[in-house]
Protein backbone atom coordinates (compact mmCIF):
# COMPACT_ATOMS: atom_id res chain seq x y z
CA UNK A 1 0.00 0.00 0.00
CA UNK A 2 2.51 2.24 0.63
CA UNK A 3 4.45 1.54 -2.10
CA UNK A 4 1.24 2.17 -4.34
CA UNK A 5 1.07 5.15 -2.61
CA UNK A 6 4.31 6.48 -3.13
CA UNK A 7 3.93 5.82 -7.27
CA UNK A 8 0.83 7.81 -7.17
CA UNK A 9 2.38 10.84 -5.48
CA UNK A 10 5.58 10.53 -8.18
CA UNK A 11 3.57 10.36 -10.95
CA UNK A 12 1.19 13.67 -10.08
CA UNK A 13 4.82 15.23 -9.65
CA UNK A 14 5.96 13.49 -13.01
CA UNK A 15 2.56 14.72 -14.54
CA UNK A 16 3.36 18.60 -13.09
CA UNK A 17 6.50 18.51 -14.37
CA UNK A 18 5.67 17.27 -18.00
CA UNK A 19 2.76 20.03 -18.05
CA UNK A 20 5.42 22.48 -17.03
CA UNK A 21 6.04 25.39 -19.53
CA UNK A 22 8.91 25.02 -22.57
CA UNK A 23 11.01 27.90 -20.51
CA UNK A 24 11.61 25.02 -17.72
CA UNK A 25 14.72 23.84 -19.99
CA UNK A 26 16.01 27.13 -19.37
CA UNK A 27 15.34 28.08 -16.10
CA UNK A 28 15.67 26.38 -12.76
CA UNK A 29 12.10 24.20 -11.08
CA UNK A 30 10.97 24.30 -8.06
CA UNK A 31 9.28 21.51 -6.92
CA UNK A 32 6.40 22.49 -4.40
CA UNK A 33 3.54 20.25 -2.97
CA UNK A 34 0.91 21.45 -0.64
CA UNK A 35 -1.16 19.52 2.07
CA UNK A 36 -4.37 20.90 0.24
CA UNK A 37 -5.46 23.34 -2.44
CA UNK A 38 -7.19 26.08 -0.79
CA UNK A 39 -7.14 29.25 -1.73
CA UNK A 40 -4.72 30.10 2.47
CA UNK A 41 -1.87 29.31 0.67
CA UNK A 42 -2.31 32.70 -0.95
CA UNK A 43 1.41 33.33 -2.04
CA UNK A 44 1.70 30.32 -3.99
CA UNK A 45 -1.11 30.65 -6.06
CA UNK A 46 -0.27 34.55 -6.37
CA UNK A 47 3.21 33.74 -7.82
CA UNK A 48 1.82 30.93 -10.37
CA UNK A 49 -0.77 33.35 -11.40
CA UNK A 50 1.22 36.50 -12.02
CA UNK A 51 3.90 34.41 -12.92
CA UNK A 52 6.25 36.04 -10.31
CA UNK A 53 8.86 33.29 -10.44
CA UNK A 54 10.03 34.05 -13.74
CA UNK A 55 11.94 37.12 -12.79
CA UNK A 56 13.91 34.69 -10.17
CA UNK A 57 14.72 32.32 -13.47
CA UNK A 58 12.63 29.62 -11.58
CA UNK A 59 9.66 27.81 -13.29
CA UNK A 60 7.11 26.66 -10.41
CA UNK A 61 5.37 23.18 -10.39
CA UNK A 62 2.85 22.90 -7.68
CA UNK A 63 0.68 19.64 -6.90
CA UNK A 64 -1.63 18.98 -4.63
CA UNK A 65 -0.60 16.02 -2.93
CA UNK A 66 -3.17 13.17 -2.33
CA UNK A 67 -3.36 12.18 1.62
CA UNK A 68 -2.28 16.06 2.55
CA UNK A 69 0.50 16.94 4.81
CA UNK A 70 1.67 13.77 5.52
CA UNK A 71 1.97 12.74 1.44
CA UNK A 72 3.85 16.24 1.22
CA UNK A 73 6.37 15.70 3.59
CA UNK A 74 6.91 12.16 2.34
CA UNK A 75 7.20 13.18 -0.87
CA UNK A 76 10.12 16.18 0.35
CA UNK A 77 11.40 13.38 2.54
CA UNK A 78 11.95 11.03 -0.45
CA UNK A 79 13.35 14.04 -2.75
CA UNK A 80 10.43 13.80 -5.07
CA UNK A 81 9.54 17.47 -4.31
CA UNK A 82 11.75 20.55 -3.07
CA UNK A 83 9.77 22.26 -0.59
CA UNK A 84 6.39 21.11 1.12
CA UNK A 85 3.56 23.62 1.97
CA UNK A 86 1.90 22.34 4.86
CA UNK A 87 0.48 23.37 8.22
CA UNK A 88 3.11 23.87 11.05
CA UNK A 89 1.68 21.17 12.89
CA UNK A 90 2.69 18.23 10.16
CA UNK A 91 6.57 19.51 11.09
CA UNK A 92 5.91 19.64 14.55
CA UNK A 93 4.92 15.87 14.82
CA UNK A 94 7.67 15.21 12.57
CA UNK A 95 10.27 16.74 14.63
CA UNK A 96 8.94 15.15 17.31
CA UNK A 97 9.63 11.71 15.80
CA UNK A 98 13.15 13.11 14.43
CA UNK A 99 12.30 13.71 11.29
CA UNK A 100 14.20 16.31 9.52
CA UNK A 101 12.57 19.46 8.47
CA UNK A 102 12.76 22.94 8.91
CA UNK A 103 10.23 25.49 8.61
CA UNK A 104 11.92 28.22 6.31
CA UNK A 105 9.03 30.73 5.36
CA UNK A 106 5.68 31.26 6.65
CA UNK A 107 2.92 31.48 4.26
CA UNK A 108 0.10 32.52 6.05
CA UNK A 109 0.96 34.28 9.52
CA UNK A 110 -2.33 34.50 11.15
CA UNK A 111 -5.56 31.65 11.67
CA UNK A 112 -7.85 32.19 8.63
CA UNK A 113 -10.51 30.54 9.56
CA UNK A 114 -14.13 31.90 10.09
CA UNK A 115 -17.02 30.70 11.99
CA UNK A 116 -20.16 31.01 9.89
CA UNK A 117 -23.83 30.22 11.35
CA UNK A 118 -27.04 30.03 10.11
CA UNK A 119 -29.44 33.02 10.38
CA UNK A 120 -32.48 30.82 11.99
CA UNK A 121 -30.06 29.52 14.22
CA UNK A 122 -28.52 33.03 15.20
CA UNK A 123 -31.74 34.59 15.05
CA UNK A 124 -33.03 31.75 17.84
CA UNK A 125 -29.94 32.79 19.75
CA UNK A 126 -30.72 36.39 19.79
CA UNK A 127 -27.71 36.58 18.67
CA UNK A 128 -26.52 39.26 15.66
CA UNK A 129 -22.61 39.91 13.99
CA UNK A 130 -22.18 43.48 15.60
CA UNK A 131 -22.64 41.81 19.19
CA UNK A 132 -20.00 41.67 21.59
CA UNK A 133 -17.33 39.05 20.74
CA UNK A 134 -18.19 37.12 24.17
CA UNK A 135 -21.92 36.99 23.11
CA UNK A 136 -20.83 35.98 19.60
CA UNK A 137 -19.00 32.85 20.99
CA UNK A 138 -21.93 31.80 23.62
CA UNK A 139 -24.14 31.42 20.43
CA UNK A 140 -22.33 27.87 19.80
CA UNK A 141 -24.12 26.68 22.66
CA UNK A 142 -26.64 23.45 20.94
CA UNK A 143 -25.02 24.24 17.40
CA UNK A 144 -24.57 21.49 15.27
CA UNK A 145 -20.84 22.14 13.53
CA UNK A 146 -20.35 20.75 9.88
CA UNK A 147 -16.87 19.66 9.58
CA UNK A 148 -15.03 17.63 6.60
CA UNK A 149 -13.59 15.47 9.13
CA UNK A 150 -14.05 14.84 12.63
CA UNK A 151 -11.72 15.35 15.39
CA UNK A 152 -9.79 17.47 12.82
CA UNK A 153 -8.44 21.16 13.20
CA UNK A 154 -12.19 22.50 12.09
CA UNK A 155 -14.06 20.75 15.28
CA UNK A 156 -10.97 21.17 17.46
CA UNK A 157 -11.60 25.09 16.48
CA UNK A 158 -15.04 25.06 16.93
CA UNK A 159 -14.51 23.37 20.48
CA UNK A 160 -12.11 26.02 21.20
CA UNK A 161 -14.07 28.78 20.12
CA UNK A 162 -17.24 27.32 22.55
CA UNK A 163 -14.64 26.83 25.43
CA UNK A 164 -13.33 30.64 24.90
CA UNK A 165 -17.20 31.67 25.34
CA UNK A 166 -18.15 29.99 28.65
CA UNK A 167 -18.99 27.04 27.21
CA UNK A 168 -18.50 23.27 27.88
CA UNK A 169 -16.68 21.95 24.70
CA UNK A 170 -17.13 18.96 24.71
CA UNK A 171 -21.09 18.68 25.42
CA UNK A 172 -22.73 22.54 24.53
CA UNK A 173 -21.64 21.81 20.45
CA UNK A 174 -22.12 18.72 18.20
CA UNK A 175 -19.88 18.03 15.35
CA UNK A 176 -21.23 16.18 12.27
CA UNK A 177 -18.81 15.48 9.30
CA UNK A 178 -20.02 16.51 5.92
CA UNK A 179 -17.17 15.97 4.30
CA UNK A 180 -15.78 18.75 1.21
CA UNK A 181 -16.64 22.61 1.29
CA UNK A 182 -19.28 22.40 -1.02
CA UNK A 183 -21.16 19.50 0.97
CA UNK A 184 -20.63 22.14 4.22
CA UNK A 185 -21.97 24.97 2.19
CA UNK A 186 -25.11 22.62 1.11
CA UNK A 187 -25.60 21.05 4.37
CA UNK A 188 -26.03 24.84 5.66
CA UNK A 189 -28.50 25.37 3.35
CA UNK A 190 -30.62 22.42 3.80
CA UNK A 191 -30.39 23.13 7.67
CA UNK A 192 -29.19 20.10 8.27
CA UNK A 193 -26.17 21.90 10.25
CA UNK A 194 -26.03 25.90 12.13
CA UNK A 195 -22.37 26.21 11.78
CA UNK A 196 -19.38 25.70 10.02
CA UNK A 197 -15.58 26.91 10.65
CA UNK A 198 -13.85 27.48 7.14
CA UNK A 199 -11.23 29.61 5.46
CA UNK A 200 -12.59 32.36 2.74
CA UNK A 201 -14.08 32.41 0.69
CA UNK A 202 -16.45 30.70 2.28
CA UNK A 203 -18.11 33.03 4.51
CA UNK A 204 -18.78 35.42 1.91
CA UNK A 205 -20.34 32.86 -0.44
CA UNK A 206 -22.49 31.56 2.53
CA UNK A 207 -23.74 35.55 3.38
CA UNK A 208 -23.96 36.25 -1.11
CA UNK A 209 -26.19 33.08 -0.71
CA UNK A 210 -28.24 34.16 2.42
CA UNK A 211 -27.35 30.57 3.88
CA UNK A 212 -24.84 31.92 6.80
CA UNK A 213 -23.03 34.71 8.52
CA UNK A 214 -19.68 35.52 9.45
CA UNK A 215 -19.74 35.65 12.95
CA UNK A 216 -16.23 35.27 14.14
CA UNK A 217 -13.02 35.56 11.97
CA UNK A 218 -10.36 33.54 14.56
CA UNK A 219 -7.59 35.34 13.34
CA UNK A 220 -8.68 39.18 13.32
CA UNK A 221 -11.12 38.83 16.63
CA UNK A 222 -8.08 36.74 18.74
CA UNK A 223 -4.26 38.38 19.44
CA UNK A 224 -3.34 34.54 19.94
CA UNK A 225 -4.32 33.79 16.41
CA UNK A 226 -3.57 37.12 14.40
CA UNK A 227 0.57 36.31 14.29
CA UNK A 228 1.12 33.22 14.30
CA UNK A 229 2.85 30.81 10.95
CA UNK A 230 -0.92 29.06 10.14
CA UNK A 231 0.96 27.55 6.59
CA UNK A 232 4.47 27.63 6.10
CA UNK A 233 6.61 25.63 3.54
CA UNK A 234 8.97 23.25 4.60
CA UNK A 235 12.80 22.03 3.83
CA UNK A 236 14.65 19.00 4.44
CA UNK A 237 17.46 19.12 6.29
CA UNK A 238 20.50 19.11 6.45
CA UNK A 239 19.86 21.86 3.51
CA UNK A 240 22.35 21.84 0.47
CA UNK A 241 23.86 24.94 -0.81
CA UNK A 242 21.84 25.00 -3.82
CA UNK A 243 18.64 24.06 -2.09
CA UNK A 244 19.49 27.43 -0.21
CA UNK A 245 19.60 29.16 -3.47
CA UNK A 246 16.54 27.71 -4.89
CA UNK A 247 14.74 28.39 -1.30
CA UNK A 248 15.89 32.27 -1.53
CA UNK A 249 14.99 32.53 -5.37
CA UNK A 250 11.07 30.70 -4.42
CA UNK A 251 11.34 33.15 -1.52
CA UNK A 252 11.96 36.52 -3.09
CA UNK A 253 8.80 35.14 -5.69
CA UNK A 254 6.70 34.83 -3.11
CA UNK A 255 7.35 37.94 -1.25
CA UNK A 256 6.92 39.81 -4.92
CA UNK A 257 3.43 38.06 -5.70
CA UNK A 258 2.73 38.91 -1.82
CA UNK A 259 3.26 42.36 -2.52
CA UNK A 260 1.03 42.59 -5.60
CA UNK A 261 -1.99 40.35 -3.71
CA UNK A 262 -1.97 43.60 -1.00
CA UNK A 263 -1.19 46.37 -3.50
CA UNK A 264 -3.89 44.91 -5.71
CA UNK A 265 -5.97 42.59 -4.46
CA UNK A 266 -8.61 42.96 -7.32
CA UNK A 267 -6.09 42.52 -10.43
CA UNK A 268 -4.45 39.63 -8.52
CA UNK A 269 -7.27 37.79 -7.57
CA UNK A 270 -8.74 37.93 -10.88
CA UNK A 271 -5.20 36.80 -12.36
CA UNK A 272 -6.09 33.86 -9.93
CA UNK A 273 -9.44 33.46 -10.52
CA UNK A 274 -9.22 32.68 -13.94
CA UNK A 275 -5.92 30.19 -14.14
CA UNK A 276 -7.33 28.62 -11.20
CA UNK A 277 -10.77 28.59 -10.60
CA UNK A 278 -12.35 29.20 -13.62
CA UNK A 279 -15.80 28.38 -12.04
CA UNK A 280 -15.37 30.21 -8.63
CA UNK A 281 -17.25 33.77 -8.41
CA UNK A 282 -14.45 35.90 -9.13
CA UNK A 283 -16.18 38.46 -6.25
CA UNK A 284 -15.75 35.70 -4.00
CA UNK A 285 -11.70 35.40 -5.19
CA UNK A 286 -11.63 39.20 -4.39
CA UNK A 287 -13.02 39.30 -0.46
CA UNK A 288 -11.05 35.98 -0.16
CA UNK A 289 -7.71 38.03 -0.65
CA UNK A 290 -8.97 41.04 1.12
CA UNK A 291 -9.69 39.11 4.14
CA UNK A 292 -6.06 37.05 4.04
CA UNK A 293 -3.69 40.13 3.09
CA UNK A 294 -2.84 41.34 6.32
CA UNK A 295 -1.23 37.34 6.82
CA UNK A 296 1.35 37.68 4.03
CA UNK A 297 1.66 41.33 4.26
CA UNK A 298 5.18 40.25 6.67
CA UNK A 299 7.34 38.63 3.84
CA UNK A 300 7.65 35.01 5.00
CA UNK A 301 9.48 35.83 8.27
CA UNK A 302 8.72 34.01 11.65
CA UNK A 303 9.76 35.01 14.43
CA UNK A 304 9.67 33.79 18.16
CA UNK A 305 6.25 35.25 19.45
CA UNK A 306 4.47 33.79 16.55
CA UNK A 307 5.89 30.53 16.89
CA UNK A 308 5.32 30.32 20.60
CA UNK A 309 1.19 31.78 19.59
CA UNK A 310 1.18 28.59 17.74
CA UNK A 311 2.55 26.47 19.87
CA UNK A 312 0.06 27.44 22.71
CA UNK A 313 -3.08 27.41 20.41
CA UNK A 314 -2.04 23.73 19.52
CA UNK A 315 -1.78 23.05 23.34
CA UNK A 316 -5.41 24.91 23.70
CA UNK A 317 -7.01 22.58 21.12
CA UNK A 318 -5.61 19.56 22.84
CA UNK A 319 -2.51 18.94 20.44
CA UNK A 320 -0.04 16.23 21.57
CA UNK A 321 3.10 16.32 19.67
CA UNK A 322 4.63 13.94 22.71
CA UNK A 323 7.40 16.48 22.88
CA UNK A 324 7.61 20.02 24.79
CA UNK A 325 8.88 22.58 22.12
CA UNK A 326 10.45 25.76 23.44
CA UNK A 327 9.93 28.59 20.27
CA UNK A 328 13.83 30.52 21.36
CA UNK A 329 15.25 27.23 21.42
CA UNK A 330 14.74 25.99 17.99
CA UNK A 331 15.04 29.12 15.97
CA UNK A 332 17.40 28.02 13.11
CA UNK A 333 16.69 24.05 14.09
CA UNK A 334 13.19 23.57 13.79
CA UNK A 335 12.48 26.80 12.08
CA UNK A 336 14.97 29.53 10.69
CA UNK A 337 14.39 33.06 8.90
CA UNK A 338 18.00 32.65 7.10
CA UNK A 339 16.71 32.13 3.62
CA UNK A 340 13.81 34.86 4.34
CA UNK A 341 16.64 37.44 5.40
CA UNK A 342 18.62 36.93 2.28
CA UNK A 343 15.54 37.28 -0.16
CA UNK A 344 15.32 40.62 1.79
CA UNK A 345 18.90 41.64 1.03
CA UNK A 346 19.82 40.95 4.94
Amino acid sequence: MHMIKRSAIAAMIGAALVLAPTLAAAQQVVRIGMGAPTLSFLPIWAARALDTFKAEGLTATVAALPGGDASALAALDSGDIDLAAVGPEAVLRADAKGQPFQIVYTLMSKVTLQLVMSPSFLEKAGVKPTDPLQKRLAALKGAIVGVTALAGAQEFAARWLAAKGGLDPKNDVKAAQVGSPVAVQAAMEAKRIDAFVLSPPEGFLAEKSGTGSILVALGDDFPLLAHQPYLVLAAKTPVSDQTADLIVKTAKALQAASKAAIDKPEDTAAAIQKQFFAKAQPEAIVAALKAMNNGVAGGGKLDVEGMQNALTFAKEVGTDYSKEFDAKASENQLWTNRYVDRAMGK
